[in-house]
């Protein structure tokens, strides 16, 4: 039986590429000249996660200080830091209140960034007269706000819109910083369009979705792939795979799988270097149960797109069979005690 919200999933899926060409017409904030003096604190939490983390690398690599720091540190008393202090970015698509309370802490640092779907009119459409108050206040207080695809995307429990365009927002904030470090983007969205799914039986890849894979890579796809591992979790109700370098191997799950085999998958490029270093690795995973392949034709830090697209081709392919309810998911209004957090513990603040 197919999942209950399929029709969402598709829909939403195939609206991706569109919505990328959108963001790409649109104006790109330009980052708070502190956050390029001072350095960047980025935080997210499940999906919000993998973008914080990506903005994070980019911001690396274009030679800007830059630090992910998780949402429970807003909880209670913030780290030390020496110097000046670092701008924040809060990554959250519907303004969580674990975010409300990251962003609690905003006088802390010099400058806010919020990279979010939410808006004034869709909170209080939605009857959150309390965020839709908190983003009028950010805006009066001079805070930079990035607002992305799409606002409302509840219905269900798994969101394939919000968190790719959140990363998507991440790399044309610091492709427009640093143009010249960063390919332009401005090809992804038919890149996207045209990923297709497996030729070697992809329903046995969904199996081992549902049995439990580990997530290799072969390139730096791993510091900022935890939406991966989010979107199995959240669409099949399984485990969510480990990721791992792919020199990591060799460091415990090999030893794991001569016990007790499971499926593992390798992420990589057309990078030379990296088919190479794949190559060479592949007799170890083939003595450990074997491995899949998944290969972007885009380089990092773009790769992350295609892989994302190439699991959703492959979560959709699933659920056209497996009887889930994704509307009406296991603990359903049950997690109020952690997600409704929404201010800090701290009484200085």
């Amino acid at each position: 039986m197919p999942a209950k919200g399929l029709s969402l999933v598709r829909t939403r899926m195939e609206a991706i590429p569109d919505l990328m060409r959108k963001m790409l017409a649109a104006p790109v904030p330009r980052l708070p000249e502190t956050f390029l003096q001072n350095g960047v604190v980025a935080t997210g939490v499940g999906s919000s996660e993998a973008a914080a983390r990506y903005f994070v690398f980019l911001l690396q690599q274009a030679g800007i200080k830059a630090v992910f720091w998780p949402q429970s540190v807003f909880f209670g008393a913030l780290p030390v830091q020496s110097g000046t202090a670092p701008g924040l970015a809060v990554f959250s698509q519907g303004l969580s209140p674990n975010a409300e309370m990251a962003l609690a802490r905003r006088n802390s640092f010099a400058g806010t960034l919020l990279i979010t779907s939410a808006t004034p009119d869709g909170q209080r459409e939605a009857g959150r007269e309390n965020r839709a108050r908190l983003l009028e206040r950010l805006t009066k207080e001079g805070a930079t706000l990035y607002v992305h695809p799409m606002e409302n995307e509840y219905e269900i429990l798994p969101r394939f819109v919000g968190p790719i365009c959140a990363m998507f927002a991440a790399a044309l904030l610091v492709t427009a910083l640093a143009p010249e470090i960063f390919p332009s983007p401005r090809n992804l969205p038919e890149t996207l369009r045209g990923v297709s799914l497996p030729a070697d039986n992809p329903d046995a890849w969904v199996r081992d979705l549902q049995g439990g894979t580990n997530f290799f890579f072969a390139n730096t796809s791993s510091q900022y792939a935890h939406n991966l591992s989010c979107k199995i979790l959240e669409t099949l109700f399984q485990r969510p795979p480990q990721l791992h370098d792919a020199l990591s191997y060799a460091h415990g799950p090999f030893q794991l799988d001569c016990l007790l085999p499971g499926a593992n998958w390798m992420f990589l490029t057309d990078d030379a270097h990296e088919q190479k270093l794949t190559r060479t690795l592949a007799p170890l995973f083939e003595r450990g149960g074997g491995f899949r392949q998944i290969s972007s034709p885009l380089p990092p830090p773009h790769a992350i797109f295609y892989y994302e697209a190439f699991l959703n081709k492959l979560l959709l392919h699933g659920l056209e069979t497996l009887d889930l309810d994704l509307a009406d998911w296991p603990g359903k209004g049950l997690d109020g005690e952690g997600y409704g957090i929404r201010e800090p513990d701290f009484r200085s603040v």
